[in-house]
């Protein structure tokens, strides 16, 4: 079974057990619909847990509760450790992709030519970049369009990207 992670908690709110958590899913209506099943990685094992209640705290962070959780002194504990979901493919439309998904892949230019390897999305306000070591062992951004991104294979594990001038 695979698992993604899709949030890191940040601390204990109040007194019943609700946590500030930072999302790293673009999922969120999907992934913390009350009675949904989570799982938190304590001690290296997955503990299960019910959401309870969701919501939107401010732009960076969001607010939970998970029904095993009910008082502070239950959840205090909890800061810095990460929420993760069991993957499943089906909520993803055509050339649509996990992030952790798009990791480790080889980038190619449009000629063929190996360029580098890829190692995350970042999300700017802008716009999604794809972060990539080049084989030089610099760092290249290369936003996440269809200008710039021309092909993913997660079979093959690649990517193909147009490059232009300056862009690595």
């Amino acid at each position: 079974m695979e698992y993604l992670r899709v949030a890191r908690i940040v601390n204990a709110i109040g007194l019943n057990g609700e946590l500030k958590i930072f999302s790293t899913t673009s999922f969120k209506k999907v992934r913390y619909k009350k009675g949904n099943k989570l799982l938190i990685l304590i001690d290296n094992e997955y503990v299960p847990v019910t959401v309870k209640s969701f919501r939107i705290k401010d732009s960076k962070f969001d607010a939970i509760t998970f029904k095993e959780f009910t008082t502070l002194e239950q959840v205090e504990n909890l800061k810095n450790h990460d929420i993760f979901c069991i993957k499943d493919e089906s909520i993803l439309y055509e050339n649509e992709y996990y992030y952790d998904d798009l990791k480790d892949l080889k980038v190619f230019d449009e000629n063929q030519k190996e360029v580098g390897i890829s190692i995350e999305i970042e999300e700017f306000p802008a716009n999604l970049t794809l972060k990539i070591k080049t084989n030089e062992g610099k760092f290249a951004f290369v936003p996440f369009n269809d200008f710039f991104i021309k092909n993913i294979d997660i079979k093959e594990k690649s990517i193909t990207i147009h490059v232009i001038e300056g862009l690595l």
